[in-house]
């Protein structure tokens, strides 16, 4: 027993060797676009070309003709798919519902029609070009100009803001805009599904693989023991990953078809389109403070874009309620629908633009009352979470700001623009807050030990 726990206390706690990162660096590690399996085909998509309309044809006898060409994949021959129930982190999450081919009805520029399945990558391409779509077409709304349509929802709300603000001494009122930001890591979407008559075993690129599960056990209508999801390697997700997309069912269907196991790899060109992207945003902030530096109300009413058929809200106002010291606050959000496939978490999700909203009201408020924006800062810390009156767990800002002032050398700084240069440059020295949700979910882990 001496012998197991000495072993035991040689690993826990202790920091340990990144045993994958040397067969990273090699090339060694195998992701999922890596797997090969005997007797494997390939799935390749085929890509609306327009952005809001209706598919009336598919011609695609010279593409099943082609040699090595298995099957085509479409609306009449694809089988049946559900939609999850609930879309919780708990059951299973998606962001954009609706399964392949669901309908003849195109939301986006790219979202899947068919998919032609071959035996080899290329001969799969080559046909997946020669399949061609008729489409009633209809106006499509791409603009990233964002008006609100209906009553906005109220996130958080304390006090009376809009009075407080028409009172106040100093007040800001501006509009901040971030554009649409895409996911494109190294690694490509891939998943490779193994139907073996009844379940399935898939290899995937996510970050999630319980939530991978639980989606696509209910989607494709069978219990969790019959669907298994393996990720061995990452190779970066950003966020993009999180969440199970329309080409796992595609692969599935292909696999259930053939009989066969089949690859599918998103191709670079449909990373922009069929995975998901952080959404355009547009934040109006509007702020009052006196003239002691001491911030009277607080408005953050943002609306970001999301798909035709999908509700993702960007969350740009989840850290404004608790950042500042603020007795009237209010922060809403709204959704303007554009012909766009579905947007997803992309790197702190929500709380990034809408900090540098945020903060870039702060600032300049700070300077419109001529007070620097550290100290502008620790005027307005607050003592409790004022969103709801429950003490923070830990925050540690008033020491992030003072130390960070110190360290880089705050005091010698001078407010005026342009008026710091160094080598014949202008230099800008700034600074904006963050923070972040300390978010909880029920977890398993099996250890075995052995001697």
């Amino acid at each position: 027993m001496s012998t197991v726990s000495d072993s035991l206390l040689s690993v826990i706690g202790q920091p340990q060797s990144r045993v994958d990162g040397p067969l990273k660096v090699s090339g060694r590690a195998q992701y999922t676009s890596d797997i090969d399996l005997p007797d494997m085909l390939y799935a390749v998509p085929v890509c609306a070309t327009i952005a809001s309309g209706r598919v009336t044809s598919l011609e695609f006898a010279a593409a099943q003709a082609m040699p090595g060409v298995r099957v085509i994949l479409h609306r009449g021959n694809i089988g049946r798919f559900y939609r999850i129930s609930g879309n919780s982190m708990e059951t299973g999450f998606v962001d954009e519902a609706r399964p392949p081919f669901d309908d003849d009805v195109i939301r986006y520029y790219g979202q899947y029609v068919a998919a032609v399945v071959a035996e080899t990558f290329e001969a799969a391409s080559n046909a997946a070009a020669a399949v061609k779509v008729g489409y009633d077409r209809t106006a499509h709304d791409v603009s990233d100009e964002l008006e609100a349509k209906g009553e906005p929802h109220v996130q958080s709300e304390r006090g009376d803001a809009a009075s407080a603000f028409e009172a106040g001494e100093v007040t800001l009122d501006e509009t901040y805009v971030t554009p649409v930001e895409t996911h494109n890591p190294i690694e490509l979407h891939a998943t490779v599904a193994q139907w073996d008559g009844e379940g399935y075993t898939f290899y995937e690129t996510t970050q999630a693989v319980s939530n991978h599960q639980g989606t696509l056990m209910q989607m494709l209508g069978l219990p969790k023991e019959k669907v298994r999801v393996i990720s061995r390697y990452l190779g970066s997700g950003f966020g993009g990953k999180l969440w199970m997309w329309p080409h796992s069912l595609l692969a599935a269907a292909a696999s259930r078809h053939t009989g066969q196991p089949v690859k599918l790899v998103v191709s670079r060109k449909m990373m922009f389109q069929n995975v998901g992207h952080r959404p355009t945003t547009q934040q109006r902030m509007r702020l009052s403070a006196d003239r002691s530096g001491k911030l009277t109300s607080l408005r953050h009413d943002y609306l970001n874009h999301t798909a035709i058929a999908d509700d993702y809200e960007e969350s740009c106002g989840e850290i404004t309620p608790f950042l500042y010291s603020v007795p009237n606050l209010r922060v809403t959000s709204g959704l303007v629908r554009r012909n766009v496939g579905s947007p997803t978490a992309m790197r702190g999700p929500g709380a990034v633009p809408g900090l540098y909203a945020l903060e870039s009201a702060m600032n300049e408020l700070a300077r419109k009352l001529d007070i620097d924006p550290v100290e502008f800062r620790l005027r307005n810390e607050p003592k409790v979470d004022e969103s709801t009156g429950l003490p923070f767990s830990s925050r540690h800002f008033v020491e992030c700001l003072t130390t960070g002032a110190e360290k880089f050398g705050w005091a010698q700084r001078t407010a005026e623009v342009g008026s710091m240069t160094r080598d014949g440059l202008t230099l800008g020295w700034g600074v904006g807050a963050c923070g972040w949700p300390g978010l909880r979910f029920s977890a398993e882990a099996s250890v075995d030990l052995r001697a």
